[in-house]
């Protein structure tokens, strides 16, 4: 009786333990080897979602299938998120698709012989054996992928892929019969679908994380600065000229667009007078590349000062571009009217007609799909706002008000990017309905929310 105890006691410390310290060590890992993580396809919005968008998704279940009694839902927390994320990791790093199936195979065979259905509490596995799977996926991560920035990814995607087959899919036609009423990933980021993923990964990111140097600034005038205190003169007038360029580039992708003020490839020159910059100062620009061929300790700190001077002119320039907090907030509530309101109308034609109560003399029998409409109405921000953001880089609400989400360096934003940011929006839910958020984006001038700094997006305006 005492080993039993002491082995529960284990268990439950392991588990609560298990989702901080991952967390952490992924947080760590991406701060300061952040070149290093983004090679291995955990860029900013898969860590972010994992971080954040799967924490607060917790509560949020995706209809899935309603048939007769029962109800499935996906839970965006516990499973969505991690399969985005496998999903991102697969088609970034473009991992073996032979390989990942013969993986995703034999971690889905052992996840189903090593996991049960109980009536009451779900798909249950027990400690230690919950590990197993992860330690295979780690093991053919090693064994069939030979490229060590794709070891992690396909470790991560392999644990993932096959517990959420071997554990819960193939089960969905036992649970349809049994009529159960409940979610896949239901544990939310305590969930053995998010947690395997985790922790398959974790260890390799440890590993890969003492072999690889600290990551660069990511602004070059950081590196400027850096190379001008060791005296390096030349590298640090590199770096700042190629701080200014990298700015100039992504203004122009803003600039050209067809709603904005130019609709070609912009010159630098073109650039700078779009953006009224004085043109002392634009003179001075060019004579930096000058400075390359004679590298001094005045020139390298006139360049750098220089290169500072023109990054604040062109953000305070741009900064005019990017959306107001009243236009945001205004697009926001037309679109949550737009979402809501058919998902509510039906709700209450429900209600109405009594087609969840069995008797209305008696104890009420409320109807799955009264659930399903439930769980659809909070979980259709992510869906709605996800999709149109990342297919048509607009909502409806954001087209009639003038915005547009792109991503940080001005281009059309992926999937993964717009299912980061939307993935936050649960946490602006939690945080004061979106106060935090809000607070956010009137005290920087980019504009941006929650979703937008773990996505690495933000929101302009058009007119």
């Amino acid at each position: 009786m005492i080993f039993v105890d002491a082995v529960e006691i284990l268990s439950a410390t392991t588990f609560f333990l298990m989702l901080p310290l991952l967390s952490a060590g992924l947080f760590i890992a991406y701060m300061h080897k952040r070149n290093y993580m983004e090679d291995t396809g955990f860029g900013k919005p898969e860590v972010g979602m994992i971080l954040v968008g799967s924490m607060f998704g917790i509560f949020t279940d995706i209809p899935l299938i309603v048939s007769g009694s029962a109800l499935l839902n996906i839970n965006l927390g516990g499973a969505l998120i991690p399969i985005i994320v496998s999903g991102s990791l697969i088609y970034r790093k473009k991992l073996n698709l032979l390989k990942l199936s013969a993986g995703v195979i034999l971690v889905s065979i052992i996840s189903y012989h090593l996991t049960r259905f109980e009536p009451e509490m779900g798909i249950v596995a027990e400690f230690p054996y919950y590990f197993i799977p992860s330690l295979i996926a780690i093991a053919l991560a090693l064994v069939l992928e030979l490229k060590g920035s794709n070891r992690i990814p396909y470790a991560y995607s392999t644990a993932v892929l096959g517990v959420l087959i071997g554990a819960d899919l193939v089960r969905i036609p036992m649970l349809v019969d049994a009529s159960v009423m409940g979610s896949i990933g239901g544990a939310g980021a305590m969930d053995l679908v998010y947690l395997s993923g985790l922790i398959a990964a974790m260890p390799l990111v440890v590993y890969y994380y003492f072999r690889n140097p600290l990551s660069k600034a990511e602004d070059s005038l950081d590196e400027s600065l850096k190379m001008l205190r060791l005296g390096r003169y030349r590298e640090s007038i590199e770096f700042s000229i190629s701080s200014v360029r990298d700015e100039l580039g992504k203004v122009s992708r803003l600039m050209r667009r067809p709603s904005y003020w130019a609709n070609h490839e912009l010159t630098d020159q073109e650039t700078f007078r779009l953006l009224g910059t004085h043109p002392l100062l634009v003179d001075d620009y060019y004579k930096l590349y000058d400075a390359r061929y004679n590298p001094s300790g005045f020139s390298a700190h006139k360049a750098f000062f220089t290169a500072t001077l023109l990054k604040k002119k062109i953000a305070d320039r741009v900064n005019e571009r990017f959306s107001s907090l009243l236009r945001r907030i205004s697009a926001y509530f037309i679109d949550l009217l737009i979402v809501t309101t058919p998902i509510i109308v039906a709700i209450f034609f429900f209600y109405m007609s009594n087609t969840f109560f069995s008797n209305l003399e008696e104890s009420p029998q409320i109807s799955p799909l009264f659930f399903a409409l439930i769980s659809l109405l909070i979980s259709v921000q992510f869906i709605y706002f996800t999709i149109m953001e990342w297919y048509f880089g607009t909502t409806i609400g954001k087209k009639l008000l003038g915005l547009k989400v792109l991503s940080d360096d001005y281009n059309k934003i992926s999937f993964t990017q717009s299912a980061a940011r939307n993935s936050a929006r649960y946490a602006d839910i939690a945080l004061f309905f979106y106060v935090f958020s809000l607070v956010l984006i009137v005290s920087n001038p980019e504009r941006k929310r929650i979703g937008d700094y773990i996505g690495g997006t933000r929101v302009v305006k058009t007119i």
